[in-house]
């Protein structure tokens, strides 16, 4: 029996630095918010920068998303995921010091890194791994969630150990150096310049988000993704759906901000422990990677879209309910119920990975769905911060995010529908 030839060695490290990639991306989220009553408590947060740190991922990723994808246009995708890598890992570091604004700046910086590479990853798998999106999608974000769980459960007994919570929340600077390093080898031999506008480009990607054809060969997608910026039109039209795209995205990543800034602090008011309180969101991350892999398997058709959106609003629904009648009866379930109802994230990656004609318009999509969606979203933790502090419980703001899920799901069944016209035209 013949076996299957071996990828060349450049695409494999270039894998293996995106699955690294992608392990930092939730690290820096997850880490704070188990850690913001102990921050306050030491000092290191005041009663009016710890409502900041949840809010300020997604105020400052909806910004990066109106520049990143012209950045990328002028210097190449891969390069400015390093100067994103290299701010993620300067950010981190900062928040070793315990001074309040010092923290918040640090956030800023390392979430404003987090911000490019987040919205450049789906061109990075359009143009290296144009024939495997679903494959690598899956992989990268199911990675995600296992290191933003991890962050949560381990980020009190580490900053316990170190015996300060700040420095807990620098020793996470560690896996992002790792992650820096390994990106810098992969990416050497690639142009920093786009190629001449005769170039190629990468065909375009089947919608299917679990699609899995044979992998082009590395060369020629690496210089596809280099060349791409220069082929597409800068002011081209928007595919179909992009819209749709970006109000689903804007709503998932509304709720998903607020769990993961504010569920620690909402089990704790409850009367559990910190410990415990860290360890649910680690529950919620953790079953997202198992939730990662069934979403993912139901993205392959419209009519499985339509069930992925629809298991994740009901696991949603369920967990705010138990949140605002029973918060410390179940908590453990309500947290997997959460992971299971922020799994939308990945199959919205792979959705707009597929969209556009090549990586360059892949990352244009993917700016504006995610500067849009995040804009929203920073509503929703700022909100949430904002709304316990002056009504001093967490009911409204449970209730508000009920009625985001079923508008979410709403928006979801009306994306399905644009997947359909679109197979249907390319049949």
């Amino acid at each position: 029996m013949r076996r299957a030839p071996r990828a060349p060695r450049g695409a494999v490290l270039m894998l293996i630095a995106l699955l690294l990639v992608a392990v930092n991306l939730r690290l820096a989220i997850t880490s704070a918010s188990a850690l913001l009553t102990a921050l306050t408590d030491a000092g290191a947060l005041t009663p009016a920068t710890v409502v900041l740190i949840p809010a300020i991922p997604t105020a400052v990723f909806a910004v990066a998303g109106l520049g990143t994808a012209r950045l990328a246009a002028r210097f190449g995708v891969e390069r400015i995921v390093l100067v994103g890598l290299i701010g993620l890992t300067a950010g981190l570091l900062l928040r070793g010091i315990p001074s309040p604004w010092i923290v918040v700046a640090g956030t800023v910086v390392g979430t404003g890194g987090l911000a490019m590479v987040n919205i450049l990853l789906p061109a990075v798998v359009r143009g290296h791994f144009a024939g495997r999106i679903g494959p690598v999608t899956t992989a990268y974000t199911t990675l995600m969630s296992l290191g933003a769980a991890l962050a949560a459960a381990l980020a009190v007994p580490i900053a316990g150990w170190l015996g300060d919570p700040a420095l807990g929340l620098a020793a996470w600077a560690v896996p992002a150096l790792l992650a820096l390093v390994v990106w810098l080898l992969a990416i050497r031999g690639i142009p920093s310049a786009a190629a001449p506008a005769s170039a190629a480009p990468v065909p375009a990607a089947p919608v299917d988000p679990a699609a899995s054809a044979a992998p082009a060969p590395a060369a020629s997608a690496a210089s596809a993704a280099s060349a791409a910026p220069a082929a597409a039109p800068a002011r081209s039209r928007l595919p179909h759906g992009t819209w749709f795209l970006a109000g689903y995205f804007a709503l998932q990543a509304l709720l998903s901000y607020v769990v993961m800034g504010w569920l620690p602090s909402i089990a704790q008011d409850a009367g559990l422990p910190a410990s415990r309180a860290g360890m649910l969101l680690g529950i919620s991350m953790a079953v997202g990677v198992v939730g990662t892999v069934l979403v993912m398997a139901l993205g392959r058709t419209p009519a499985g879209m339509r069930i992925g959106f629809g298991v994740v609003a009901l696991a949603n629904l369920v967990a705010l309910a138990g949140l605002l009648v029973a918060p410390a009866a179940l908590p453990e379930v309500w947290a997997a119920l959460f992971g299971l109802g922020m799994c939308a994230f990945p199959l919205v990656l792979a959705l707009i990975a597929g969209f556009g004609r090549d990586a360059q318009e892949s990352a244009r999509v993917s700016g504006i769905v995610q500067s849009v969606g995040y804009s929203v979203a920073t509503l929703g933790p700022l909100g949430a911060g904002a709304a316990r502090q002056l009504l001093g419980d967490w009911n409204a703001v449970i209730i508000a995010l009920a009625v985001c899920t079923v508008a979410q799901f709403a928006i979801g069944v009306l994306v399905t529908r644009v997947v359909e016209r679109r197979r249907a035209a390319e049949r």
